[in-house]
């Protein structure tokens, strides 16, 4: 109580002085629009970057003459095919990105001729080739089927796990990279991300989310005895309830249980470190890469009352864009390559286009899938004109076109005069052709003075850089008109039959 005390006096505090990261965001936007937070952590209104264009109902794909009611995941491969995984019927359904059904996969047949089906089954990956990872769940083994439903290897329960008491085997996430190595989010497994050969040989975990204990916590722990440490509340690390990988092999997993308290924490002190995230990038040594170079770390909603945003999937778009999935409040996060958040969309609702409990998004292009297991249905967006100009603006940025990035952040700033970032975007581009006064300018009115003084730092060295040659140039000139002078007397004095003194001497 006195701990929850003493983070509300903080908090309370933040708020009175104007400095606090946490804002009531009803009070500044309307329910129905797209936002972004503010520098001071109000969420204002931006135009919309996504609008609803159609769904599909689950129910209307029907198997064994029911439809579909216990969607548990999907995936959007390469080709642009988008798998269903129902969890009761036990089926993966493949689409095309228009809705047609093109496959229904009931059962599977094994290297024996038998026949197999799914149970209970949570995730499904595919790779480029057609080949489906299963994560069954509740037959305890992952089932790897090619396209023609033919079962080309199982993999069990490893029987060499270190460090960690796994009574089951429960497999619910699943991602394989380009060398076929396969990451798996497995129930009741805090050690992070179980990694198996493409053969299916258990090789350890990686990327195991990190356990925050405060410094009163600790020293509570060094002063208490024994009897009163087992009493202490015991601390575990989180698990992942979702991953994804991009072309890099950068393993993105996501976190729904940080605590609200965390969170708060995070957003109220600014926290960039990503020891408590909702989501991390890992390398292939686990290491989380993640860029938070925005104004607040990515977490979804800045202000909530006793639940934080809760991230269940994240979509990974192109030129590094990314879209976090909030179940909790039925919206979409979207950053760029650094974290800086570019929008938010949807709302938790019953109106067409508004989200009830959704479980996965993706990126089918520039347009954005989500499956929603409370509506029973995949609903598709599409960008407007304004979220076509940021994404080709961060396009031009990545590619380094400055000359386009410029004009194109120029007409996002025209439509949403609430969004900085668009004159970072052009401070960017500027910077990057070597206009750093220009550059300057727009950092200023973005109020950026972290990059303002760098760009001043810049263009202090450019001006010292341009003043040497010309102080060298003097230096040289004066050396040769002093030499010249001399030589002159030398031969003048020389004609006269004159002694010659140099002038210090001659004055002595």
């Amino acid at each position: 109580m006195r701990k929850k005390f003493l983070l509300g006096l903080a908090f309370a505090l933040c708020v009175l002085l104007g400095n606090t990261s946490v804002s009531y965001a009803g009070e500044e936007y309307s329910q129905e629009s797209a936002y972004i937070y503010s520098r001071n952590g109000r969420a204002v209104s931006i135009p919309d970057a996504y609008e609803y264009k159609k769904s599909l109902s689950l129910m209307d794909i029907e198997v064994d003459g029911e439809g579909l009611s216990s969607a548990s995941d999907m995936f959007v491969s390469e080709a642009n095919k988008i798998y269903i995984l129902d969890s009761i019927k036990g089926v993966v359904v493949r689409l095309d990105e228009d809705f047609n059904v093109e496959r229904i996969y009931t059962e599977f047949t094994c290297k024996d001729g038998s026949t197999t089906t799914l149970k209970k089954p949570e995730g499904v990956y595919v790779a480029e080739d057609g080949t489906m990872y299963i994560a069954d769940t509740e037959n305890k083994r992952i089932l790897i089927v090619n396209e023609d439903a033919q079962v080309q290897q199982e993999i069990l329960k490893p029987e060499n796990l270190v460090g960690i008491k796994l009574t089951s085997f429960l497999p619910t996430k699943i991602v394989v990279d380009s060398t076929g190595r396969i990451s798996v989010v497995a129930r009741n497994n805090n050690n992070g991300l179980l990694q198996f050969t493409k053969d299916g040989e258990f090789t350890g975990y990686m990327g195991a989310p990190s356990v925050q204990v405060s410094a009163m916590e600790k020293l509570l722990r060094k002063i208490s005895t024994d009897e009163q440490r087992a009493q202490m509340q015991y601390y575990v690390p989180t698990e992942y309830n979702n991953i994804k990988i991009d072309e890099k092999n950068f393993i993105w997993g996501t976190i729904s249980s940080v605590s609200a308290e965390e969170i708060e924490q995070v957003i109220m002190y600014g926290d960039m470190s990503g020891k408590v995230t909702p989501i991390k990038k890992l390398n292939t040594m686990g290491k989380d890469v993640l860029k938070r170079k925005g104004l607040f770390a990515p977490v979804g909603e800045l202000y909530f009352s006793d639940t934080p945003s809760k991230m269940t999937d994240v979509a990974l778009g192109e030129n590094g864009i990314y879209t976090l999935l909030d179940s909790y409040y039925g919206k979409l996060f979207t950053y760029n390559s650094d974290g800086i958040l570019l929008h938010v969309s949807c709302r938790k609702g019953t109106k067409k286009g508004q989200l009830m409990t959704p479980i996965a998004v993706d990126y089918v292009g520039s347009k954005l899938y989500v499956l929603d297991s409370g509506l029973g249905q995949i609903l598709m967006y599409s960008p407007t004109t304004y979220g076509s100009l940021l994404i080709e603006a961060e396009g031009y940025s990545v590619s380094g076109d400055y000359d386009l990035a410029n004009e194109t952040w120029r007409k996002v700033a025209e439509r949403n005069s609430n969004f900085d970032y668009a004159y970072v975007g052009l401070g960017n581009s500027e910077y990057s052709a070597g206009n750093y006064e220009q550059a300057m300018e727009y950092y200023m009115n973005a109020d950026e003075t972290e990059k303002y003084s760098d760009t001043k730092e810049t263009l202090r060295k450019q001006q010292a850089g341009s003043i040497f040659p010309l102080m060298f140039i003097a230096i040289i000139l004066l050396v040769v008109i002093l030499t010249l002078a001399s030589v002159t007397r030398r031969v003048t004095c020389y004609i006269k039959g004159e002694t010659y003194h140099r002038r210090g001497r001659e004055d002595e």
